[in-house]
């Protein structure tokens, strides 16, 4: 059976890439920009369960699983990974007796049906459905939009709008052109609306974060009004929430300069920042 601790079945499994990134080397390559990437950081931070979604004709090299790892560097402080076995998992860590749900993330290298690694069917209802006991969950999937996103966790997986607006982000990535290297582009962000509207109480909406602008490649981005639900959402006072945000983005501007910091120099940028915005 899987065994997270080992580099080499991690990679077998598809929970490691081949070349590791960071999310400053991730900007510095031009396939985000500060701000949106800043503002996933602020979201993971405080909870938010996240999938990155990649093209359905399968691509070698999109960067799905270099992007979720990267991204997995903002989880919040004293979080703990259960790794999943794909249609082998047995979901035993939730009988765990001191298992925190709300300071766990359940991480799945794919939901799809391509191999038996990967969950897809009744193991992966239920994957999806452990936010509704408090745990958080990060994944990826093969969809080329968020309408594909959305259409194979409401169609194809059949959940219902309840567990869907628990899901929080999803990035969906792919690649530009046809130059090489491969250009790697975050298409869109969205963060589907935790509420319900009590008129149509089955509907779900994934706000725009944002939006990538194939005309001049640059990035649109959420305006206030969205930014203050997303305060509202995660707990956060407005004031607090945008200092926050602008910490972030002042703090990926710098460290993406350049080649940019690596994988253990983003872990220290991290820490320090977080160190500094504890002090009074």
């Amino acid at each position: 059976m899987f065994d997270p601790r080992d580099p080499y079945e991690r990679l077998y499994w598809h929970y490691d890439s081949r070349r590791q990134l960071s999310v400053a080397e991730i900007i510095a390559l031009g396939s985000v920009d500060a701000e949106t990437a800043a503002l996933v950081w602020l979201l993971i931070e405080h909870g938010a369960s996240l999938t990155v979604a990649g093209p359905t004709d399968p691509q070698p090299g999109v960067g799905k699983t270099t992007t979720l790892n990267a991204l997995l560097q903002f989880l919040p402080e004293g979080t703990s990974l259960a790794y999943m076995a794909g249609m082998y998992e047995n979901f035993a860590f939730t009988h765990i007796p001191d298992i925190n749900p709300a300071t766990t993330y359940a991480l799945c290298n794919e939901v799809s049906d391509h191999l038996p690694i990967y969950m897809w069917g009744r193991i992966a209802r239920r994957f999806l459905t452990l936010p509704a006991q408090g745990y958080h969950i990060a994944t990826s999937v093969h969809a080329d939009t968020i309408k594909d996103v959305m259409h194979m966790y409401q169609k194809d997986l059949r959940l219902p709008g309840q567990d869907i607006r628990r899901l929080g982000l999803i990035v969906n990535i792919g690649l530009i052109g046809r130059r090489y290297p491969p250009r790697r582009r975050w298409f869109t962000t969205h963060f589907i609306q935790p509420t319900s509207d009590l008129q149509r109480p089955d509907a779900v909406e994934p706000i725009p974060l944002s939006l990538w602008n194939e005309f001049d490649d640059t990035f649109e981005h959420a305006d206030a009004s969205i930014l203050a639900d997303l305060a509202t959402w995660i707990g956060m006072p407005s004031q607090d929430f945008n200092q926050a945000l602008k910490l972030r983005i002042d703090c990926l501007q710098d460290v993406s300069r350049g080649s940019a910091i690596d994988v253990d120099e983003m872990y220290t940028a991290i820490n320090d920042l977080r160190r500094r915005s504890k002090q009074p």
